[in-house]
């Protein structure tokens, strides 16, 4: 009598394999939070460094850049006077990284921003020339990631920039300001919300060479089974 084998009791399912192989061969990369603001502490992190605009921050649970209602938010409000020519500004820093971090790893830095639409608008009906910069080596040199003008109407509008401006070899802090000097003109308070501000690194490169042989494995042929 013949008996047939069909290799059915040892064989895993070819959907297991791939998603086996996928989630062990993800490139391993460790993203840098900087705050998501899921508590007052985290607005205690940053200071108001420069400008002579009169200036107030909280901590929002009310709002959230993702609706969840157990996280929260950073709220500044900036109050504008245009008599204060290139002074009518605000800025906050929050001084992170000693000795320095090495920014040659980072692929981008993401942050989210909504501007309150009872703020004070320019001419032009903008609130003002957002930056947000990166302070480089001891001296704290000043290097903008992002420049544009922001405006209520856009919402929570999610910020990506990629790749990073240069140099960053020896990051010591971030730093965001609003400006509403000559140009802007800004009177009045301009009311500004952050959240999820983090670096994305880029993968490792051991990582990326275990994902493209996977790749390989995965587009091998399948042997047939031979029956007895």
């Amino acid at each position: 009598m013949k008996h047939t084998k069909t290799g059915a009791s040892w064989r895993t399912p070819v959907s297991v394999c791939v998603t086996s192989v996928v989630l062990m061969l993800t490139p391993a990369r460790a993203d840098i939070l900087v705050n998501n603001f899921n508590s007052a502490s985290e607005v205690a992190q940053w200071r108001f460094d420069f400008g002579n605009v009169a200036h107030a921050e909280s901590w929002d649970s009310a709002t959230d850049a993702n609706g969840n209602p157990a996280s929260g938010s950073w709220k500044v409000t900036l109050t504008f006077n245009s008599a204060l020519g290139g002074n009518n500004k605000g800025a906050y820093t929050t001084d992170r990284w000693f000795p320095g971090l090495d920014g040659s790893t980072l692929a981008n830095l993401q942050f989210d921003l909504k501007i309150d639409p009872a703020s004070a608008p320019d001419a032009f009906g903008n609130n003002g020339f957002f930056s947000m910069a990166i302070r480089n080596t001891d001296n704290y040199d000043f290097v903008q990631e992002f420049g544009g003008n922001v405006k209520s109407a856009d919402g929570w509008r999610h910020i990506v920039v990629s790749p990073l401006t240069g140099p960053y070899d020896h990051i010591r802090a971030l730093t965001w300001q609003l400006y509403g000097g000559p140009s802007q003109n800004i009177d009045g308070p301009v009311t500004l919300w952050f959240d999820n501000i983090q670096f994305a690194e880029v993968p490792e490169p051991a990582s990326l060479a275990l994902l493209g042989c996977g790749a390989l494995l995965l587009c091998r042929p399948r042997r047939r089974s031979r029956l007895a």
